[in-house]
């Protein structure tokens, strides 16, 4: 191999690649430069143009390698610096983890060079968009689900934010990838190509102006809450240390004391102790909060028999009543999906009770002043279908969280941009509070109200307005989504075939 292939192999499917799948993360919280994953997108797209099904393997690969890399590479500190792992360990399930999301661009670029013979339109603007959104559909669902960095939480700021609560966040990413590859087509495609592009650039803008605004879905139902979001500040290093138990107790009887408004919420296991143990301390504040008729949802956990598991759980105290237990667990994190002789080697990681319980799927829903409350716990926000669960009958969405475990990285505003999406597809304001921050709340639109800083002892007091209605997205959900993404993508194999087969035999006709 000479010198020039061997430059032109290092660029083509190493440099470019990796540059790509870096520049692609920009686009997400905190930095919110979304243009630049387009840009990445059709640089994507212009690898895969004459690649062979294993170069657009291997280029896909090394793209979602540094994509996720760099996006997810706060795993790390949760499992080292908290989680207690080595450091070779926590190396490794950090590499593990995005060699395992980097597969996923791997299959797309293998189905796009699989591929290629079909029509350039047809591939660019269906073939590839569809197979991306099927992967990203898969990716939230194997092993439960790891939907972090979909395409379209990068638009969560973009002008085409009217179309989350129509199609959700990975109708987003389709949309997205389309336009990564009607560009493509724009610059390499031929003359007939060319020209649907830019008639499709050209209505593009009209297409957006009359999609329905996101105040056509819901509407305000009944009086504002008073709310008062309370963000402790304990870091995940103290968090459990016996000798920081009293000061929280303490800061959150204090904080809660202060307010005076009707609902009040506390963060993710705010009291780091199971709630039978400190049963006198949460009827203290159950009182407090009846005697003012106001409630409060103390993040904690439950166990309620000795045989039985310890539950992620929200208590509601006061006027209000009910509890919930989290149902989605983060899979490693929360419970191991694996035989009891793997957990043995699993030992390094020293995570206080991490075989939770799975709560149930028919919880009744806690209510505060009339008003049903939508309630998730950390990750399961990342899931459209979790928060659809209590729909429509939630006027407010309440997520309660502790992003400490990342501390000082892009998690906590990743998690932010998450929820916001949330919101937007539900057509519900969301109440977020967070440990160590960013507690906010969001509109029904997905705009952030109010938020604050990470790192501080603060609270956030509004009045909430609760709606009501249901958003197509909620009403159908992914569903759609699913069986479009794999009949394009089987018909577009079996396509590919067929052509194949047809050119093969006129080669061998002549």
């Amino acid at each position: 191999m000479g010198a020039k292939r061997v430059l032109r192999v290092a660029a083509f499917d190493v440099l470019l690649p990796a540059l790509f799948g870096g520049l692609a993360t920009l686009g997400f919280a905190p930095f919110g430069y979304y243009g630049l994953t387009l840009l990445a997108l059709i640089g994507l797209i212009a690898l895969w143009w004459q690649a062979s099904a294993r170069r657009g393997a291997w280029r896909g690969f090394v793209f979602g390698l540094a994509h996720f890399g760099t996006g997810i590479y706060w795993t790390f500190v949760s499992t080292y610096y908290y989680g207690g792992a080595p450091l070779p360990m926590a190396i490794g399930l950090v590499a593990a983890l995005s060699v395992y999301l980097a597969l996923y661009p791997l299959l797309v670029g293998a189905l796009a060079g699989a591929t290629r013979g079909l029509p350039r339109t047809l591939w660019a603007l269906v073939v590839v968009p569809f197979a991306w959104m099927l992967a990203e559909l898969v990716r939230s669902w194997v092993m439960t689900g790891f939907p972090w960095l979909s395409l379209g939480y990068s638009l969560i700021d973009a002008p085409v934010t009217a179309l989350a609560p129509i199609g959700g966040v990975y109708f987003l990413g389709l949309l997205m990838m389309a336009s990564a590859g009607t560009v493509a087509l724009l610059f390499a495609g031929s003359i007939p190509a060319r020209a649907l592009a830019v008639v499709l650039i050209a209505l593009a803008p009209l297409g957006l102006w009359y999609t329905p605004p996101t105040t056509a879905w819901t509407r305000p139902s009944g009086e504002p809450v008073s709310v008062d979001i309370v963000q402790g500040n304990f870091a995940q290093a103290i968090k459990w240390d016996r000798d920081v138990f009293r000061t929280t107790l303490e800061r959150y009887r204090s904080m809660t004391e202060a307010s005076d408004a009707d609902l009040v919420v506390w963060p993710e296991v705010a009291i780091p102790a199971p709630a039978h143990q400190i049963s006198s301390y949460f009827d203290e504040i159950a009182a407090l909060a009846a005697g003012r008729n106001q409630t409060v949802l103390a993040g904690t956990l439950v166990h309620e028999s000795n045989n039985a598991p310890y539950y992620n759980a929200v208590l509601a105290l006061g006027a209000g009543e009910g509890r919930y237990y989290k149902r989605h667990l983060v899979p490693f994190g929360e419970y191991f999906p694996v035989p009891e002789f793997v957990k043995t080697l699993l030992d390094g990681v020293n995570m206080r009770y991490s075989d939770f319980g799975f709560g149930a799927e028919d919880q009744a829903l806690i209510e505060v002043d009339g008003v049903k409350l939508g309630l998730s716990i950390c990750f399961e926000d990342a899931f459209g279908y979790e928060i659809a669960k209590a729909l429509p009958q939630a006027g407010m969405l309440v997520n309660v969280t502790n992003d400490a475990w990342f501390a000082g990285t892009t998690a906590a505003a990743q998690h932010l941009e998450i929820a916001r999406m949330r919101a937007l597809e539900a057509g519900r304001p969301m109440l977020r509070a967070a440990n160590t921050g960013i507690s906010a709340i969001i509109d029904y639109d997905g705009r952030v109200r109010e938020a604050t800083p990470e790192f501080e002892i603060a609270n956030i007091e509004s009045q909430v307005q609760p709606r009501s209605g249901e958003t197509p997205y909620m009403r159908i959900g992914d569903w759609p989504l699913w069986w479009a993404s794999a009949a394009v993508t089987l018909l577009s194999l079996l396509g590919s075939v067929l052509l194949t087969r047809r050119r093969s035999k006129a080669g061998a006709s002549r």
